[in-house]
């Protein structure tokens, strides 16, 4: 569930108007099959413009930014422990946050091409040796962000032995 704003209220109840004046105009409509159709059709054209408005709004309503990152890798859980700091960067209250990591393996001395290695039929029945090379993950990380305000984050992710030198990356979505 999204945390609304007055903004989101507002571009709420323009859509209630409009589903309401479609209906007026349509009762005007002599045909009881036709009035019904018309009314269902404006009902899915204003609830389906309704939801993509509101979900346009709240990703630019809503924004926050990662400051610090730091990676600790635990060798003895074979895991990375990723601790930093978000901050709310806008002016309204976010719900919660969601941090998508993505942990890719880059080896020493290895060119980039080595990731995509053609493939032969029937391959997909026999995975034995074959090996991931990227991982994702997505973690809450916070709940409900006053605007300016920054919270501390930990988690840990589980990574393979043979990630030689992996590279993170962090994306964060706030609603």
């Amino acid at each position: 569930m999204i945390h609304m704003t007055m903004i989101h209220w507002i571009v709420l109840a323009i859509f209630v108007l409009l589903f309401i004046v479609l209906t007026l105009l349509a009762a005007r409509e002599k045909n009881v099959k036709s009035m019904l159709i018309m009314i269902f059709s404006s009902f899915l054209l204003t609830t389906t413009a309704a939801v993509i408005s509101l979900i346009v709004v709240d990703k630019y309503t809503k924004k926050a930014k990662i400051i610090t990152y730091k990676t600790q890798r635990d060798l003895t859980h074979e895991s990375v422990n990723i601790r930093g700091t978000i901050q709310n960067v806008g002016n309204f209250t976010i719900g919660y946050c969601t941090l998508e990591i993505r942990i890719s393996n880059n080896p020493v001395g290895k060119r980039a091409s080595s990731y995509f290695t053609p493939t032969k039929s029937f391959d997909f029945m026999g995975d034995v040796g074959s090996r991931k090379n990227s991982i994702t993950v997505e973690e809450d990380i916070a709940r409900h962000l006053d605007p300016g305000e920054k919270k501390s984050f930990i988690t840990t992710v589980r990574i393979p032995s043979y990630f030689e030198n992996p590279k993170y990356y962090l994306k964060l979505h706030c609603h």
